[in-house]
């Protein structure tokens, strides 16, 4: 039971709890009063019906003779003159003012009571109706006289009890539940809230505040969460300018070592071969860390909001072509022309940085392009029949920094940053890129792009 409650809602759990409390409540409070109301009115009968027995008694002695109709006439004086139910007995002889009593209906405790010249009570059932039974000795010896008092209008007066507690009860029980909805929705909104602002920061909207419903653990919650927003949105903040300042800072000392490896490289015939080996590493190094520099440059510029869009008439087919030309691979491309709006060179870093890791992390092996549209969307897609990527990995291969395990050797390059920011730049012009992975290896990523006639209308601003 408790797992499954464990699975509900925190609504739904809240709604339940007030509502088997209330249930609980009702049931101890309608079962109290039905017992109390019962045990009083029966204790007031007992009371009113131990006064009409004395009183009777002391009629039926009167009349108590030794003719042999004595019985018949005391049951008769006694339902006559006093309104009451009466059996006298003497011995297997009885008579009765009803033909339901009988002697059978006295209980055994009850006859051994008066036969010890006692006056007793006792509750029992006649034809259906509870009935109290009183019993008392009378003169001559042996002559037994029993009164019989109904409880039928309190056993009426208890079931409408029963009845009106139940429909209390039941009233009680719905008030709780729309109670329960109020208090649950008054607890959650101010925590859906919080969620949802923290599912907004998560996705980088670091400006994300909540409004703090009250002063209570609420407000509390809500002035907890704005501050840790802000750290955090302050500590980002930081680490952009010092990423770009960094990026910025480099560009020179960079462009001197380029400009100073492409020098030696010119004169790399002269050089040992051991020198040649060394200017290549060079080389390699220099380029590699030119990459990251532009990486880190548009990475400051995504994150400080200055990317612009530069829209033009884009034929996919032949911008993949010309990708794979660059790279002198022999790489097929699929496809009809597909024409669309978008930033040419943002597409071409994208289907460039694709194409590259197919080639380098795919093991080159099957790599193709196939270009393509359908419902409003055009598509480029990337496949190769490498070695394929961790379903483990799949949900963070576009997060920043990222890299998958050797399985794709993400460790022979580049600091994780390519795919996060092919992603971004698909997101500028309106599209976004999807990653598959077979179970036997292989792997898919597809560039989608709205298919468009013109630059979009907010192109212009």
């Amino acid at each position: 039971m408790r797992a499954l409650l464990r699975r509900q809602s925190l609504g739904v759990r809240i709604t339940l709890t007030y509502v088997a409390v209330a249930a609980g409540v009702a049931t101890v409070l309608s079962v109290g009063t039905f017992v109390a109301v019962r045990t009083i009115l029966d204790n007031q009968r007992v009371t009113s019906a131990t006064r009409q027995t004395i009183l009777g008694l002391l009629f039926a002695r009167e009349f108590v003779g030794e003719e042999p109709e004595r019985l018949q006439r005391v049951v008769s004086l006694l339902q006559a003159r006093e309104g009451l139910e009466a059996m006298v007995t003497e011995g297997e002889t009885w008579f009765s003012s009803a033909i339901p009593l009988t002697p059978d209906v006295v209980p055994d405790e009850l006859s051994t009571l008066v036969a010890d010249e006692k006056l007793g009570y006792q509750s029992v059932e006649v034809d259906g109706v509870r009935t109290l039974v009183f019993g008392a000795p009378l003169p001559p010896a042996g002559v037994d006289l029993y009164l019989f008092y109904s409880l039928d209008d309190i056993d009426e007066t208890l079931s409408l009890l029963a009845r009106t507690l139940f429909v209390v009860s039941v009233a009680g029980v719905v008030v709780a539940s729309l109670l329960a909805l109020r208090v649950g929705r008054r607890i959650l909104l101010p925590l859906a809230a919080v969620s949802s602002a923290a599912q907004r920061v998560a996705e980088g909207l670091l400006e994300t505040r909540v409004e703090a419903p009250s002063e209570d653990e609420l407000g509390v919650l809500a002035a907890s969460f704005n501050e840790m927003a802000s750290a955090l949105q302050e500590m980002i903040a930081r680490e952009r300018r010092f990423v770009a300042n960094v990026s910025h800072e480099l560009r020179t000392p960079l462009a001197t070592l380029e400009a100073t490896s492409g020098l030696i490289a010119a004169h790399r015939a002269e050089l040992s071969p051991a020198g040649r080996e060394a200017v290549d590493l060079i080389v390699e190094d220099v380029s590699g860390l030119r990459r990251l520099v532009e990486e880190l440059l548009e990475v400051s510029e995504l994150d400080a909001g200055r990317a612009h869009v530069a829209w033009e008439e884009v034929e996919l087919r032949a911008l993949s072509e010309a990708i794979v030309r660059r790279r002198r691979r022999a790489v097929p491309v699929q496809g009809p022309a597909v024409v669309t709006f978008a930033d040419k060179a943002r597409v071409d870093r994208v289907l460039g940085n694709l194409l590259d890791n197919a080639l380098a992390h795919g093991r080159g092996e099957g790599v193709r392009l196939e270009v393509g549209h359908e419902d409003g969307w055009c598509h480029v897609r990337v496949h190769d029949r490498g070695p394929g990527i961790p379903p483990e990995d799949l949900p963070r291969v576009f997060d920043r920094f990222f890299k998958t395990d050797a399985s794709r050797g993400r460790d022979q390059g580049g600091v994780g940053l390519g795919l996060a920011l092919a992603l971004e730049n698909a997101r500028l012009m309106g599209g976004t890129i999807e990653v598959e992975s077979g179970r036997e290896g292989g792997a898919t990523f597809t560039l989608r792009l709205p298919v468009r006639s013109a630059p979009p209308e907010e192109a212009g601003t």
